[in-house]
């Protein structure tokens, strides 16, 4: 069982949180110790492997609140693919790195609720301020971090954005993505994903690895079709003290 202090969720919530990502080999007797938490901690996330109902139920008798399935999706950027549809708008839209003012239209777009799925956003606890802020906040740390974020552009126009950090040698993670409000709609969303993919190939890498929540079932189709699979799941549950 890892024990993960959030202390970035002070700055981003407002409140203490720990992360618990517990392992397919703990005994419930280890995760017992998640009980003393409970009356310190303003904010408990618990990430649990897939077949582990003891631990779903343990957590159900302490009062945690299930909220998504948390996917892995990697790609080997051989087995990328296209529909002969996706094939010919993509050649049409382009990337590019973002600058000062691409960063603030993004921001917008972050506070109008670009991320309608977050887990976040959804909880009550929260309000919809908060939850941009985090977002926010992460993009720049990360960009602080030499991290890239960039603009997806259809027509001269800004349609989306990817980010992009890589993880080790020849593998690269795009931690954030998304389409902009007047184009959600649009059948272009396949270009955040598509957009990375191009990226990777250009530093002459292998791998994407991402992450998904269940929450998305449209974003988790588009990586599907994409060629992306599943490598793991876990699931997700919160717990508030107030």
């Amino acid at each position: 069982m890892k024990i993960i202090d959030a202390f970035w969720e002070k700055r981003n919530l407002g409140v203490d949180c720990k992360e618990i990502v517990i392992s397919e080999t703990d005994a419930i007797s280890e995760i017992e110790q998640l009980a003393a938490f409970m009356s310190s901690v303003d904010y408990l996330v618990v990430k649990v492997p897939v077949s582990r109902f003891d631990v779903n139920s343990y957590l159900a008798s302490l009062g945690f609140t299930f909220v998504e399935a948390s996917l892995n999706m990697r790609l080997q950027i051989k087995d990328a693919v296209l529909s002969p549809l996706q094939q010919r708008l993509n050649a049409v839209i382009g990337y590019e790195e973002m600058n000062s003012a691409d960063l603030e239209q993004l921001f917008l777009e972050i506070e109008k609720g670009l991320f309608a799925t977050d887990r976040i956003l959804l909880d009550p606890a929260f309000s919809p301020v908060q939850a941009a802020n985090r977002y926010i906040n992460w993009i720049k740390d990360e960009l602080g971090r030499k991290s890239q974020a960039y603009k997806i552009v259809y027509k001269g126009d800004s349609i989306g954005f990817f980010t992009f950090k890589m993880l080790e040698d020849g593998v690269y993670y795009p931690f954030l993505a998304g389409m902009y409000s007047k184009y959600f709609n649009s059948g272009l969303g396949f270009a955040t994903l598509r957009k990375p993919i191009e990226e990777v190939i250009r530093r002459e890498g292998n791998m994407i690895s991402t992450y998904v929540s269940s929450n998305n079932n449209a974003v988790i189709r588009t990586h599907l079709q994409l060629g992306f699979t599943v490598q793991e799941m876990s699931y997700v549950y919160i717990k508030h003290k107030n």
